[in-house]
Order: structure tokens, then C-alpha cells, then sequence
């Protein structure tokens, strides 16, 4: 019975035994059949295909791109760290430039300062010189004797005066001398640094100060602030218009001869729209007397306004109007 159980067992075995023979020929054969056949395809034909060329094409394409990328982002961070070191040089140089500016600024207010104040010492030092001359001169004339030579009285028609409510053109008669007085200018430059002081006005105080020179004039101002329940406004107190010296301007008779600087300026004031005022001081009655018959044969009105010695050109809010004849 064991022995027939073992010969049964031997037999199974192997017929697997040659099944795994007949798998692993077949196997083999179709192994052989595969090589054959492989040595026999045509190469050339893989190849020449055109989907492999249009691969190829494409790939080297591609591989083109990424490479203009990166050469592009290359580039890209190149001028990005040029811009940043040209951005950093640009705010150094403003930096300076502030600070000069500064420092600019904080020189000239202390030589405008410095120059008021020269000024001022000058001007004051010359009409005290002039003061004394004129003293000197009244202290000789008393001192002898002369008998005035008949006086000549001229007679001009003269109409009823009017208020100047036109343009004006200011002279100044002192000395002898005649010069034209930037008056218009002045008070322009003074509208301007009274609209400067009004943005102000909630925490600037009154203001005392002189502006100029023009034409050998400054304008010496007082501005004072005024409070009320709407609000603080600045206005304008009082000026006084300071000559540098009594030596400006011409003597009347060349002013009154031709292409004197007088008539320049005439040239200049058509008859027709200005009126001249003439700011007159004692020591010039008979200068003035002169210009005023010389501007009538013009035909132009004048306006006189005399001043006491020492007295400066005065403005005021409350002031008159010139009157001309």
C-alpha cells in the first residue's frame, strides 16, 4: 500500500516536472524568435520618423527657452541691484543737499540781519550829518547881513483841487534835489510779506521790520495783530518811507534840463493817467515852485505834500489821499 501511495507521488511530480520543462522550452523558442526578428528590423526607420524629429525640435527648443529665462533673470537681478545702489547714492545726495540748503538758509537771515542793522547805523549817521550841515549853514547866514533881492511873485491859474484817486507818481524834493520815490514798489513788497504774516496770524505777534533797498529807499513797517471773537488778524500800523542819504536823485536845474534822469522817468508817466506828488521839504520851496511851473506846461496835475525837517515820508491805513491842482 506505501509502496503504490510513493509510486503515485513519484509519478505527479514528474509530469510538473515536465510541464515546467515544456514552459520554460517555450519559453526559450519564442525568446530566440523575438532576437531573430529584432535583428531583422530596419534601424533606419525608427530614425526618420518625423514624430522623433518633431520630439527632438521641441526638446531643443525648450532647452533655448529655459536657458533666454535664465540669462533674462540673470539680467533682471543685475539691474535691480543697480537700481537699489542708485536709489541708496540718489538719498545720500539728497541728504547733503538738505543740509546745505539749511545751512544756506541760516546765513543769509543772519547777514539780512546784520545788513538792516548797518543800514539803519548808516542812514541815521548821514542825516545827522545833514542836520548838522543845515545848522552850520543857518548859523553863517544869520551872521551876515544881506539885503533880499527883489522876489518875483508868478501867478498860475490854479483850479479847485481834487482828491487823487488815479495813479500817483512820488518825487522827493530835498536839499535841492529831486528823486523819484519807489512808492508803488515798496507797498507791493509790503502786501506781499503782510499775506505772508496772515497764514500767521494764530501764533505770530506784531511785527516791527524794514524792507528795500529800491531806488535808494527802504520801507520801515510796524504791523500789529488784532484779536476778535471770529479770529486774530494781522494790519498793517504805519510806515515810514527812509531815504539812505539826501544825496540822492539830481539838482532841480539838471533835473529841469533835457535828458535828465527826471525827464527819463516823465517819459515813462503819460499826463493823461498820473498824477506827480511831490514830497516837499522846507529848505526846496523854490525847487518845487520850479518843477510844479515845468509839470503844468506838461500837463500834468501835481499834488504837494511838505514835510518838516527830519520828518520821513509817512503811510498809514488812516492817512489822507493827495489833493492836485
Amino acid at each position: 500500500m506505501a509502496s503504490s501511495e510513493a509510486e503515485h507521488d513519484d509519478e505527479g511530480i514528474n509530469s510538473f516536472l515536465d510541464v515546467i520543462s515544456n514552459f520554460v522550452g517555450i519559453l526559450i523558442i519564442l525568446v530566440m524568435v523575438v532576437g531573430e526578428r529584432a535583428k531583422n528590423f530596419p534601424l533606419g526607420l525608427v530614425s526618420q520618423s518625423p514624430a522623433v524629429e518633431q520630439l527632438e525640435s521641441t526638446r531643443a527648443e525648450a532647452e533655448a527657452l529655459e536657458r533666454g529665462i535664465h540669462e533674462i533673470e540673470d539680467q533682471r537681478a543685475t539691474v535691480e541691484r543697480e537700481l537699489a545702489a542708485r536709489s541708496a547714492e540718489r538719498n545720500q545726495v539728497s541728504t547733503v543737499v538738505m543740509a546745505v540748503e539749511r545751512d544756506i538758509a541760516a546765513r543769509r537771515t543772519a547777514l539780512d540781519e546784520k545788513s538792516r542793522h548797518r543800514y539803519d547805523v548808516e542812514r541815521d549817521l548821514a542825516l545827522a550829518r545833514d542836520e548838522l550841515k543845515r545848522l552850520e549853514d543857518q548859523l553863517k547866514a544869520k551872521e551876515t547881513v544881506v539885503v533880499p533881492d527883489a522876489i518875483k511873485i508868478e501867478n498860475f491859474p490854479t483850479p479847485l483841487s481834487k482828491t487823487v484817486d488815479g495813479k500817483e507818481a512820488h518825487f522827493q524834493i530835498i536839499g535841492g534835489r529831486i528823486v523819484f520815490v519807489p512808492l508803488d514798489n515798496l507797498v507791493e513788497q509790503l502786501r506781499d510779506v503782510l499775506r505772508e504774516h496772515a497764514w500767521k496770524s494764530t501764533e505770530q505777534g506784531d511785527v516791527n521790520d524794514t524792507l528795500g533797498p529800491v531806488g535808494g529807499f527802504r520801507l520801515r513797517y510796524s504791523i500789529v495783530r488784532h484779536d476778535t471773537p471770529r479770529g486774530a488778524f494781522m494790519q498793517v500800523a504805519h510806515c515810514d518811507v527812509l531815504a539812505s542819504s539826501s544825496q540822492l536823485g539830481e539838482p532841480m536845474n539838471v533835473a529841469l534840463a533835457p535828458r535828465s534822469k527826471l525827464r527819463d522817468k516823465l517819459e515813462m508817466l503819460p499826463p493823461r493817467l498820473y498824477t506827480i506828488t511831490v514830497w516837499t521839504y522846507p529848505d526846496s520851496f523854490a525847487e518845487y515852485r520850479a518843477l510844479k511851473k515845468e509839470l503844468y506846461g506838461m500837463g500834468y496835475s501835481v499834488a504837494a505834500r511838505p514835510l518838516m525837517h527830519g520828518m520821513p515820508i509817512g503811510l498809514s491805513p488812516n492817512g489822507t489821499k493827495s489833493s492836485s491842482e
